[in-house]
Formats: structure tokens, C-alpha cells, sequence
């Protein structure tokens, strides 16, 4: 039954991979299906007693409970705030419920490849919609949308087939013609999603994609002619997005000019900051953001004694701060709460690192929580990261790697990690 039960969550799991990006109805069915076959798995592991918990478990328990509490105090209720638990609620799970798994080396070079691959198809059709025939304003991925959504999907997928790309060039010696062409493969993949950042328009993306290209080039390579050679491809790449002012760079000249360099983010960040008072500590509720208007604003300052200036106050929807979105909807609980898990998961990343970089298996793994920390806590601090498409994304790649170290790493040290 065990077997069976592996079996059919890998298909699960695979399947909502491969339409994660692309497709939403078929997306949700089977995220729903993977959702609960692990579960019945974790059941039957209880069942018998084996189950193993460890403190990234506590840590995404926390997660839920803190959510959870948001949710059912929330101090603007009966609007979206069980809409956005729920979207939270399958991000943790699926990240929670990988991390203990236990699959074949195999199976995760498998899913890792799954996920990188599973973005190509998407991204050709958005370029196409968009350079071709102009149906789309921008760049998106079908089932991702917002061009902002699309370019943190992409930083990820970026590293991650950059960290695939580089593992190659660390540790063999190429020998055979085949070996050649699949590098080459390998090395116009990543190209094709490096220079998806500087067609997306995302100057936060483009930056942290930049970023997240040289410290995997610097990090994982071993060879200094490789991290020499990597690091000047990047820079003119960079270059000649300047030179020939692509989208990114007239966005900022754009803004530049208009002294508008954060397109009005500080107006933005300044509602949050107010609506934080609302509810201090378990905060408004999960995607009740929108929900804040401009009366509310006038009122808590002017309650404070303040002069209250309605300019200094912008409304699109969201927060566009990870960090000021989850002290505003889920109070300073949550804010804590965020923090540790950013916190924690950066340490695992630089714990693993020496012996991430050992084989090539696990520099793909490494690099991809990498660049899913990056897009998450990087842009993080000027986008509302993680939620929807992307926070999925970034949770399968968390899940993967501690599933993967808590299996293969946890052997050969003292306390499992």
C-alpha cells in the first residue's frame, strides 16, 4: 500500500508541476489530489508509528495555526480572509507535506527537472502573445498572470536551470558529443529565462535575477575561468539591456524622470504601515488589503492627533512589501512568524552549502531553494511575494530540498536538520 500511495502522490505532484504555469483548472485538481494523498500517506505513516518530526515541521505548523488565528480574529471580518488562508494554506501544505517525503535520488532530479522544464512551453506563448501578436501588455505565463507574478515565477526558474546549467561544469569532464549538445541545451535554457527578466519589465526581478546569477556562478563553480566567464556573460547581458534600452531600463529612465523612482510605492507602503494599527497583533485578515480605504486612513491618524494629508496614501490593491503584507493581514505574529521562516530557511541554505556542492544531484536541489529564498525574501522587500503560483513554487522547491537533506544529509550528521 506504501508503494502504491509514493506512486500515485509522485503523479499527483507531477502533474500539477507540469501545470502549475500553464493551465489553472487542471493546476488546482491535482495540487487538491496531491494534497490529500500525502496526507492519507502521513495518516498510514502514524498509523504505524512512523512518523518522524523535526523542527521545520513545528515551524510550518506554526505557519498555519498563526494564519489560521488571522484568520478567525480578523480585524476587518467577513470579507476575503478564508479566501486568502486557504491560498496561504496550499503553499505551506504543499512545502510541509514534500518536505516529508521520501523519494529515490531519481525522483527528485526528476521533479526538479519537471519543474524547470514545465516553465519553457508557458514562456514561449507569453513571448509569443506579447512580441508577435500583441495580445498581452507584457510578458506573462498563462496561469501565473500579473507581469509582476510572472517575473518572480521566472527568477526562480532562472536559478534554478542556471544551478542545473553550472552543476555540469563543477564536477565532469566532457567527453562525448551527446554530453556537448545536452550542456549547450542546457546553457540556452538558462539564457532563455535570463533574458525573460529583461523582456518582463520587472525591474525587482531583473535586480534580483542579476544578483541570483552571480552568487550561483561564484558559489557553485569551481572553476575560476567558469565563475570568470559566467560573471562576464551576465554583466554584458546586462550591458546591452542598457544599450539598447529594452523595456526595464525605459521603465526606470521612465520613472527617473518622473521622480517617481519607486512608482509610488512609499504611498503604498505608507497604508500599510496606518492599517497595521487596526489590528496589531493578529492583523486584518488574509487578502483584506484592498479592503482599506481611504476614510479608514483619515481616521486613525487624525485619531493619533495627526494632520492627515491624503496624498500621501495610494491604493493598487495590494502592499507590494512581503514583509508590510503579513504585519498588516496577519498582525506581529505573523510578521514574527515570517521572519523565522525566512530566517531558518536562509540558515539551512548556507548549513547544507559545503556539502551541497559536493555532487551535482544536490547542487540543482540547493540552487533551487536558493533562487525560491531570493525571489521570495528579495523581492520580497518591494512586491507582495508569496502567494499564489509562486508561492507554490517556492514551496516546492523549500519542500524538495529538505526533503532531500532530511533523507540523504541527515545520515551523515548527528541531528537530523
Amino acid at each position: 500500500m506504501i508503494a502504491k500511495l509514493k506512486t500515485l502522490d509522485l503523479f499527483m505532484l507531477s502533474l500539477m508541476i507540469v501545470s502549475l504555469p500553464s493551465l489553472e483548472a487542471p493546476k488546482n485538481f491535482f495540487l487538491v489530489g496531491y494534497l490529500l494523498t500525502r496526507t492519507f500517506f502521513e495518516f498510514v505513516e502514524w498509523k504505524q508509528r512512523k512518523i518522524k518530526w523535526a523542527h521545520w515541521d513545528s515551524l510550518f505548523l506554526t505557519f498555519v495555526l498563526t494564519a489560521f488565528l488571522s484568520t478567525i480574529f480578523a480585524g476587518m471580518p467577513h470579507l476575503e480572509e478564508w479566501k486568502g488562508y486557504m491560498v496561504l494554506l496550499t503553499a505551506i501544505l504543499t512545502g510541509w507535506l514534500l518536505s516529508r517525503a521520501q523519494y529515490s535520488r531519481e525522483n527528485y532530479q526528476g521533479l526538479f527537472k519537471i519543474i524547470v522544464l514545465s516553465a519553457l512551453a508557458p514562456l514561449l506563448v507569453g513571448l509569443y502573445q506579447y512580441l508577435i501578436i500583441h495580445t498581452k501588455p507584457n510578458l506573462q505565463l498563462h496561469s501565473v498572470g500579473h507581469v509582476n507574478h510572472s517575473a518572480i515565477y521566472l527568477v526562480m526558474i532562472f536559478g534554478a536551470s542556471l544551478g542545473w546549467f553550472i552543476s555540469h561544469f563543477s564536477l565532469d569532464k566532457f567527453k562525448l558529443k551527446l554530453s556537448k549538445l545536452y550542456l549547450i541545451a542546457l546553457g540556452i535554457l538558462s539564457l532563455i529565462f535570463f533574458v525573460s527578466l529583461i523582456i518582463g519589465q520587472s525591474r525587482a526581478a531583473y535586480s534580483a535575477g542579476i544578483i541570483l546569477g552571480l552568487l550561483i556562478i561564484n558559489f557553485v563553480a569551481k572553476s575560476k575561468r567558469i565563475k570568470l566567464i559566467g560573471s562576464i556573460s551576465i554583466m554584458l547581458l546586462v550591458l546591452l539591456s542598457i544599450t539598447l534600452k529594452t523595456g526595464v531600463i525605459e521603465k526606470q529612465i521612465s520613472n527617473q524622470e518622473a521622480n517617481n523612482v519607486l512608482s509610488s510605492r512609499d504611498k503604498v507602503w505608507n497604508v500599510s504601515l496606518e492599517a497595521s494599527r487596526f489590528s496589531p497583533l493578529l492583523g486584518i485578515g488574509l487578502s483584506n488589503w484592498h479592503f482599506i480605504t481611504l476614510d479608514q486612513m483619515k481616521k486613525s491618524v487624525e485619531g493619533r492627533g495627526k494632520i492627515f494629508n491624503a496624498n500621501n496614501y495610494y491604493f493598487p490593491g495590494h502592499s507590494h512589501n512581503y514583509y508590510l503584507s503579513a504585519l498588516v493581514e496577519r498582525g506581529i505574529l505573523g510578521f514574527l512568524v515570517t521572519l523565522t521562516f525566512m530566517l531558518l530557511w536562509f540558515k539551512h541554505i548556507i548549513k547544507t552549502f559545503n556539502w551541497a556542492t559536493k555532487t551535482k544531484e544536490s547542487i540543482r536541489l540547493w540552487s533551487g531553494s536558493l533562487s525560491a529564498w531570493i525571489a521570495t525574501f528579495v523581492i520580497g522587500f518591494v512586491n507582495t511575494t508569496f502567494h499564489h503560483e509562486h508561492a507554490i513554487l517556492a514551496c516546492l522547491f523549500l519542500g524538495l530540498y529538505l526533503s532531500y537533506t532530511r533523507q540523504y544529509l541527515a545520515k551523515n550528521i548527528a541531528k537530523p536538520i
